[in-house]
């Protein structure tokens, strides 16, 4: 798998907020038709490639006639009691941000943005979901500190389980600059997304504009 390590960026995520395993925000219903925008294909961090080289199955694409997403309120349902299960099973510590050190680990005792994120992602597989539909992403916060979510693309809008919250959240109310997301085609790359991935693919453009 030695590839891998070729084709990703080294990046690594400080996670938000280790404490906070809830909170009070009121349930926000999704907007219809809000998906989050995505742009060129982005370098994935590194202790994502780490986290494909322990947990392979969860990096593989969907098989053929993989099951298609639970409709309407039954969805919601169980998205919330993932998000909240999780939150409430695994114990929030500070664990190393070095890429070189840090690593994802699914349903341990104790850990970060990233243990909880991976974690109700793998969870919500076991229960039939679609991997094209369960897609890590890297934020920023007011703060500017990294953080990974998992985000879920419904039928009618994307929505965003977080270790910081204790409520299932549209991506668009969560107050998070986005920056990268596992792509929906494989979940072994990633894009650029939301404003981020629109300047950069601006600048981009604006180069291959630029007389050499």
């Amino acid at each position: 798998m030695s590839w891998i390590f070729r084709s990703f960026l080294a990046v690594g995520i400080a996670c938000a907020g280790a404490a906070a395993k809830a909170d009070t925000i009121v349930e926000t219903s999704t907007v219809t038709g809000s998906f989050i925008s995505e742009y060129d294909n982005a370098l994935a961090p590194l202790q994502f490639v780490k986290f494909c080289m322990n947990y392979g199955a969860e990096c593989e694409p969907d098989a053929a006639g993989q099951q298609a997403l639970p409709a309407g309120e039954r969805a919601r349902d169980m998205l919330r009691e993932v998000n909240r299960a999780v939150n409430d099973a695994i114990t929030p510590t500070q664990k190393p941000t070095s890429p070189l050190l840090a690593r994802w680990t699914v349903s341990p005792d104790a850990g970060d943005c990233n243990d909880y994120a991976v974690t109700k992602r793998h969870r919500l597989i076991e229960m039939g979901w679609p991997k094209s539909a369960l897609r890590l992403a890297v934020v920023r916060t007011d703060s500017g500190q990294g953080h990974l979510v998992l985000v879920v693309r419904l039928n009618d809008g994307d929505v965003v389980l977080d270790n910081l919250s204790s409520s299932v959240r549209s991506w668009n109310t969560a107050g998070y600059q986005w920056i990268s997301m596992q792509s929906g085609s494989n979940p072994r790359f990633w894009v650029a997304i939301g404003e981020h991935g629109e300047h950069l693919r601006a600048s981009r453009l604006a180069s291959l504009r630029t007389p050499s």
